[in-house]
């Protein structure tokens, strides 16, 4: 069994440490924002740290849940950072959501100390952080991987290679992107449906029956018409920082991406209206507020414009 320092004990965090714990590993925390998160995990068997560096000189892996690439350079290098207690053969995983260049320049640091470097981002949500059946996706080298396998399968239930450093980061980028296009087009379509007077309870279950259904679907119009927003599994903010992430790295490929470059702007929408620390349902109530309506409420029938 290893020993892992776990750094970002927050919504997936928590019980990927909880999931670690239970397959045998020795987990170490720092203090956190999340601090009653750290006491739960302390009290399941996790131990905790003063501080980044003190974490690392007790185990033999770290994983880095943060939300960006930058955020892992400044846990690693920064002031006090948690690369100095680093020995030879120190294995980095990072399992947030980076950007692919930064990525690679991070695990060049770390491998000039010597150590080892994998990206291994996650997709499935707290539920699948909980249950182990996350999927991972993975950059990085060969022989690293299939040194830390048993740790990555502690946490999810497939591992998908993509090849070297940046790979993986790039699948997750490519995986959220589709998925928070097509949370905009299920909320495009829902407020058009709700402006124009449809019953959006009985279209749910119409599309629930149709080619349009799908995962996004399903998980999306319950917490809209229940108005949810505030249960957060993945942060409006953080979808957009993601898609944002995807657009820049396919201006750097000059990639056109002009159907993600709208969802990004209704992201935005959302965003400027104050709704960025909602779950990234709320993606649908920028178009709520500038069409004065709420999906799932009466519906009122909204006329089209003459043309001219």
């Amino acid at each position: 069994m290893a020993r892992v320092a776990f750094f970002g004990v927050g919504i997936m965090g928590e019980p990927m440490v909880v999931r670690l714990l239970g397959a045998g590993h020795g987990v170490v925390v720092v203090p956190h924002r999340a601090r009653a998160a750290v006491e739960r995990v302390v009290a399941q068997g996790a131990v905790e740290a003063r501080a980044p560096a003190d974490a690392v000189r007790q185990t033999e892996v770290g994983i880095m849940m943060l939300p960006r690439g930058e955020d892992v350079e400044a846990l690693l290098f920064g002031e006090d950072g948690a690369a100095a207690g680093m020995g030879p053969g120190y294995t980095v995983i990072d399992m947030g959501t980076g950007f692919p260049p930064t990525t690679r320049r991070v695990a060049a640091r770390v491998l000039e100390r010597g150590g080892r470097f994998l990206d291994a981002p996650v997709t499935g949500g707290p539920r699948g952080a909980r249950d182990g059946t996350l999927t991972v996706m993975v950059g990085g080298a060969d022989a690293t991987l299939a040194a830390v396998r048993p740790i990555l399968e502690a946490l999810g239930s497939r591992i998908f290679h993509f090849g070297d450093v940046g790979a993986g980061h790039t699948a997750k980028l490519v995986q959220n992107m589709i998925a928070i296009i097509a949370s905009a087009g299920i909320a495009e379509g829902f407020a058009l449906a709700a402006a124009a007077g449809l019953d959006v309870e009985q279209l749910f279950a119409m599309l629930s029956a149709s080619t349009a259904n799908s995962p996004a679907l399903q998980y999306m119009v319950p917490k809209v018409l229940a108005r949810a927003f505030d249960t957060v599994s993945f942060r409006l903010d953080m979808a957009h920082k993601d898609i944002r992430q995807a657009t820049a790295l396919a201006r750097e490929m000059t990639v056109p991406l002009p159907v993600a470059n709208g969802a990004t702007e209704l992201l935005q929408l959302a965003r400027a209206l104050g709704f960025g620390g909602q779950d990234s349902t709320a993606i649908i109530r920028g178009l709520e507020s500038i069409l004065r309506i709420e999906v799932g409420r009466a519906p009122v029938a909204r006329s089209p414009r003459e043309p001219g």
